[in-house]
């Protein structure tokens, strides 16, 4: 018995020491298998993580294709427009080709990136850069792209041929296509645009013709990668490629196509999710705290980046603040004493001097008026800078402009014995739409630089209407020192002049032609200049024409109106009361808003003229005030007098109830001309100036103004 027990033990001291064993294996792996509900959060956290990082960079792949495109397309634009801008030369429509021909080489030289300029009327080559005048000339290159040219009659790039890109625009005469126009510029004119883009570090951007193949950031001429194919099937979707993920985007009209690429080093990608995935699996622990970090990590860095940008946003918000508020004080405390002293100097003008202190009193007006330009210079261009100008819409009887511009330069021109005269061609219209003051300011600006460098000769203004597309092109020629070629192409840049040597002779602040310029794109137009050392230069701009037409005519009451003069700057406001006394008016005067304010409600005026900038109660808030008065009380005519730029303050007098704006320093001319323009109204029995209301209300919708540019 006892050996038969013996086994029997045995194998339950076995049994029990697996069972033992077991148990304690359990109760070790039992934490483990309590976490596998944790561990499956932790997962789906970082599926969760993963899709959302993807869906980001997405969205950011998309948004860096679409700025980029729209900067490739910018920068083809303004290769097109020059082209436009030559293609309607007059010496081409006149059939001079030589003449033609030089225009195009000097439109050439200004880029060294153009390699060459074609005439072609479809069949052969008229004009070939790369060719002497007289060589023949080779065969019509992509007869296919001249001919849908011709056909159109649009504008249009081609695709990439032997590294070069074509740009061809129609050539009309007397309104029919008759030839093409083409520059060939170096491909890497584009790659230069796509190499200033700030891409992440494995992105790509590859800009691709018609056929597929690639213009930029690739060897030039070399087939589109394979991978690429869905994208461009497909533009502006994300195709998922088996290498990469990429977002084709077409480039305006022009049938190239930019596409975005994000490499597996940068974007978020499957393989590496569920590498993150199997390495989570294995270790559920640490898993869950690497789970929890990122996305602590994640909500960390995604508060930052809003906290910058909200900061950044606020220190912008705050510049441009500081700025604006900074033109505007520097403009106020500049032009205020400067009305003065202008205003002043004319009046002494007019007085009885010996001729010894009236050439004294002349050249204190020219001091003060170089003094005035140079500071209507320098703000100017900052307000342009910062695209805070804002343009008028009126009529403008462009000849006459012209001749006025003339009319204030001729004494100047006449003092050095140069001669200037206007030519307007019959064929311009009277009247056209646009902005005055900055047609006018630019038209001054190249009449005043012809004279200052201009010695001997003359100085002429021509005007003409320029067809398809229907222009207005304004040129001032003079006989003058000329520009050296190689200075003419950065002309219209700031602060620049041909050499040191001319700012030290001539003088000039170096910003007239950057405004100018500046100016002239916000029309819509274009600038450019030719010369030739020692003979002379003709500058010319282009501006769309608007068919304008003429205002209706006022009458002009010969009475003396009663005035209200608010200005809080004495000498500002003693030269008013005189201004308008001499024009025959009875006159005012108060030194602050509540004195103009009780002015106004114990006597009858016919027009008041207030400072926007008062103490106790600035003219914004004497003008809403009288506009709540009721009767003819209320609707007196009000002009608004500020040294801002009239724009800057236009909606806010339009709201006040202002009538017409008027800039310090003011020209005794346009403060008249302005009051004309109000009192050009009908009149009670007394012969006071009472508004009709419909031209009082165009007024004011209008909001005249006049500065001294």
């Amino acid at each position: 018995m006892s050996d038969a027990a013996t086994p029997s033990g045995a194998g339950n001291a076995g049994g029990s020491r697996f069972s033992r064993q077991f148990l304690a294996r359990l109760t070790v792996l039992a934490p483990f298998l309590a976490l596998l509900p944790l561990a499956g959060f932790g997962l789906m956290l970082l599926i969760a993580l993963q899709a959302e990082r993807s869906a980001d960079r997405r969205a950011d792949l998309q948004r860096a294709a679409t700025a980029l495109a729209a900067s490739v397309e910018s920068e083809l634009r303004g290769g097109i427009r020059v082209l436009e801008a030559l293609a309607g030369s007059p010496r081409l429509a006149a059939g001079d080709m030589a003449a033609f021909r030089a225009e195009a080489q000097r439109v050439m030289a200004r880029d060294a990136t153009w390699f060459t300029i074609e005439l072609t009327d479809g069949e052969r080559q008229l004009l070939n850069l790369r060719y002497p005048a007289e060589a023949a000339l080779p065969p019509v290159r992509d007869p296919t792209s001249v001919a849908a040219v011709l056909r159109s009659g649009r504008a249009m790039p081609s695709g990439l041929v032997e590294g070069f890109v074509a740009l061809r625009v129609p050539v009309r005469v007397d309104g029919a296509v008759r030839y093409s126009l083409m520059a060939a510029l170096e491909a890497s004119t584009y790659a230069r645009v796509l190499d200033r883009a700030p891409l992440p570090r494995g992105w790509s951007a590859l800009l691709m013709d018609a056929e597929g193949r690639l213009i930029a950031r690739a060897a030039a001429g070399a087939a589109a990668p394979e991978d690429l194919r869905p994208a461009l099937e497909q533009p502006r979707q994300l195709a998922e490629l088996r290498s990469l993920t990429a977002y084709a985007l077409p480039v305006g009209d022009s049938r190239w196509t930019l596409v975005m690429a994000a490499t597996p080093d940068d974007f978020a990608t499957r393989a590496v999710g569920w590498l993150v995935l199997a390495a989570g699996a294995a270790a559920v622990i640490a898993g869950i705290g690497v789970a929890a970090r990122i996305a602590s990590r994640h909500r960390g860095q995604e508060a930052l980046r809003h906290r910058n940008q909200a900061e950044a946003l606020a220190r912008a918000a705050e510049h441009d603040r500081r700025r604006t508020d900074m033109l505007a004080t520097v403009s106020h405390e500049l032009r205020a004493p400067l009305t003065g002293l202008l205003g002043y100097t004319d009046l002494l003008a007019k007085a009885d001097l010996p001729a010894t202190a009236r050439a004294w009193v002349e050249q204190q007006r020219r001091a003060g008026q170089a003094l005035l330009a140079l500071i209507g210079d320098v703000l100017d261009f900052a307000r342009l800078d910062e695209g805070a100008v804002e343009l008028e819409d009126a009529d403008i009887e462009i000849a006459q402009l012209l001749e006025d511009c003339a009319g204030l330069m001729r004494s100047v021109a006449q003092q050095k014995g140069l001669g200037l005269r206007v030519a307007i061609d019959p064929g311009l219209p009277r009247w056209m739409r646009g902005d005055p003051m900055r047609l006018r300011q630019v038209a001054t600006n190249l009449i005043s630089n012809a004279i200052k460098f201009t010695e001997k000769g003359e100085i002429v203004i021509s005007a003409r209407l320029t067809a398809r597309p229907e222009r207005i092109e304004v040129s001032v020629i003079d006989t003058g020192i000329g520009i050296a070629p190689e200075a003419l192409p950065r002309i219209f840049d700031r602060f620049r002049q041909e050499a040191a040597t001319t700012a030290r002779r001539f003088g000039g602040s170096g910003l007239g032609l950057a405004i100018c310029r500046r100016l002239v794109e916000a029309m819509g137009g274009a600038i450019g200049a030719e010369s030739r050392q020692g003979q002379g230069s003709r500058f010319t701009f282009w501006v769309p024409f608007r068919p304008g037409a003429a205002p209706l005519a006022s009458t002009r009451p010969g009475a003396a109106l009663r005035i209200l003069v608010a200005e809080d700057v004495a000498a500002s406001r003693l030269l008013l009361t005189a201004v308008l006394e001499r024009a025959g008016h009875v006159v005012t005067a108060a030194e602050d808003g509540p004195r103009a304010l009780a002015a106004l409600h114990g006597a009858a005026f016919d027009l008041a003229v207030l400072d926007l900038h008062m103490p106790g109660l600035d003219g914004f808030g004497v003008a809403a005030a009288l506009r709540t008065l009721p009767g003819e009380q209320g609707r007196v005519p009000l002009i608004a007098l500020t040294a801002e730029q009239p724009e800057e303050v236009e909606p806010a007098c339009r709201n006040a109830g202002f009538d017409a704006v008027l800039r310090k320093p003011f020209e005794t001319r346009r403060l008249l001309g302005l009051i004309d323009a109000l009192r050009g109204r009908t009149s009670d029995a007394e012969g006071r100036a009472v508004p009709r209301g419909g031209e009082a209300a165009e007024l004011r919708r209008g909001v005249p103004s006049a500065g001294n540019d």
